[in-house]
């Protein structure tokens, strides 16, 4: 029932709340900055791969929201089983949850590339800018199941009640790795292409990923197994 008296900000809870929601926020924002670095060095290559890297971003889109959806469910089923205190269930559903992604991801972001020349021609009928566009999606969405087990990962610490440890790793690993790799393994004239760049992407992914493992083993060591 509705009890007026208890519509009020509760401190324990608000405090909770901004710990966990604040870094999450954060990260978010950090990585819309490094992605317009990013877009600044595609833009580099003029409006053919422009026109090619749009297109392919926004197919990648349907690939990457059915993969967020395991992070959401990482992290409500993770937080729940703790709020019971059911530690045991925690390990069932991070195995779960990353095979569950790793499947959706391995599926739809390859068929994105099967069907890519078709998906992309509904934004261009030009040749050049397809083909540009085949490029990320072999590239990118073709390993996106690597994004996929690095957000569960991410949404997994959260549920446990870290927020602040993944977003550092994120930030680091994901954002910082792909900075660094446009300031200097994609300055050498040998690597400055497009299929240089968008390797970032999966490296910078499976180096992130593998962190969060290991952060996830050190934080679960602090919960009981049943």
């Amino acid at each position: 029932r509705l009890c007026l008296q208890d519509i009020r900000f509760h401190g324990r809870y608000v405090k909770k709340i901004l710990q966990i929601g604040l870094p999450a926020g954060l990260q978010g924002t950090i990585f819309a900055l490094s992605n317009v670095v990013i877009q600044s060095s595609v833009n580099s290559f003029g409006a053919v791969v422009m026109a090619g890297n749009a297109a392919a971003s926004n197919i990648e889109g349907f690939v990457y929201v059915a993969m967020n959806a395991f992070h959401q469910a990482a992290v409500s089923f993770v937080g729940q089983n703790m709020g019971a205190g059911k530690f045991g269930r925690i390990n069932k559903i991070a195995v779960r949850s990353l095979i569950c992604v790793i499947v959706t991801g391995c599926l739809l972001g390859n068929l994105a590339v099967l069907f890519g020349q078709p998906l992309l021609s509904i934004y261009s009928s030009k040749e050049e800018v397809i083909a540009d566009g085949m490029v990320r999606l072999q590239m990118i969405c073709g390993m996106y199941a690597l994004c996929g087990m690095m957000d569960v990962m991410v949404g997994i610490l959260r549920g446990l009640g870290y927020s602040v440890m993944p977003m550092i790793v994120s930030l680091i690993g994901a954002c910082g790795l792909r900075l660094l790799w446009i300031f200097t393994i994609f300055q050498i004239p040998d690597f400055h292409t497009t299929k240089m760049l968008y390797l970032s992407y999966p490296v910078s992914w499976t180096i992130t990923f593998m962190v969060h493992v290991i952060c996830f083993f050190v934080v679960r060591r602090r919960f009981p197994n049943t």
